[in-house]
């Protein structure tokens, strides 16, 4: 069996897409794992698969090729400081809650950029409205990372440089976030397709995972769980280059297409 009629066989059973898989790198990785696992071809690891549900989630981690940095498309983060924060801190006029959701949120960069964003910009003029921000992933290895919170320069390049002086110190070569930072972000293991999803949210971030790597029904079960979960005009935001699926009746609206922020939609 080659690695593409593996994938095709393999990713469909954890409603994965098998196209995007086909780099050099994710083949490596999953030869590895048939080696570590004292197997030989793709054909004994298909059968393996099938009948382990833990090296299902033990592939679809491989499968999910994970590349973030903070401040990722920075006009994203352009806009959530102008327009779209600002909106939803003027509907909740007095004290509140402002909850954000990063799902697949890897080594923690998106959810962290959300924090930094809030404390350069909002938090001493609006001292009543307390961000809680919900990280979750499958992996809980990059959960640990994300606690950490240690990265590499790469991740690091579109930070402003005075939030960078700031939240951030220089040790072994990495840069350490500022505990102040880690402390105010809750990282939790949890599974979109599986499990139930969180609710009460005002922003949700689902990038490059769902509408990447998920297959269409599986991006439809997603939608409509992320569409339960925000409050009443509350914001979805996804990758530069996804698109979510067509639906009836609409469950969202491009507020800004560019960038692939849309917001629930409500009947009136």
């Amino acid at each position: 069996m080659e690695f593409d009629e593996f994938l095709k066989e393999a990713a469909p059973l954890f409603g994965l897409h098998w196209r995007p898989f086909q780099r050099r790198g994710v083949k490596r990785k999953i030869e590895r794992r048939i080696i570590e696992i004292e197997l030989s071809h793709f054909d004994e690891y298909l059968v393996r698969v099938r009948k382990d549900p833990e090296e299902q989630r033990h592939l679809s981690q491989l499968l999910t090729v994970t590349i973030s940095r903070f401040y990722r498309d920075k006009e994203v983060f352009n806009l959530l400081g102008t327009a779209i924060i600002p909106l939803i801190i003027k509907n909740k006029r007095e004290r509140g809650e402002l909850k954000i959701w990063s799902i697949g949120c890897a080594n923690g960069e998106e959810p962290y950029s959300f924090l930094l964003l809030w404390k350069e910009n909002f938090e001493k003029n609006f001292p009543q409205i307390h961000p809680t921000i919900l990280a979750t992933d499958v992996d809980e290895n990059m959960l640990e990372r994300a606690k950490e919170g240690k990265y590499k320069k790469s991740s690091l390049k579109e930070i402003p440089e005075e939030v960078l002086q700031r939240f951030f110190k220089i040790n072994n070569g990495f840069y350490i976030l500022d505990r102040s930072i880690r402390e105010n972000v809750k990282l939790r293991r949890h599974d979109i397709v599986r499990e139930e999803p969180f609710s009460g949210m005002d922003i949700i971030f689902c990038r490059n995972l769902a509408f990447t790597y998920f297959s269409k029904e599986c991006q439809m079960e997603v939608l409509k769980k992320v569409a339960g979960s925000l409050n009443e005009e509350g914001y979805l935001i996804i990758g530069r280059d996804e698109l979510i699926p067509l639906t009836y009746p609409t469950l969202f609206v491009p507020i800004f297409p560019t960038e692939r922020i849309y917001q629930k939609f409500i009947l009136k």
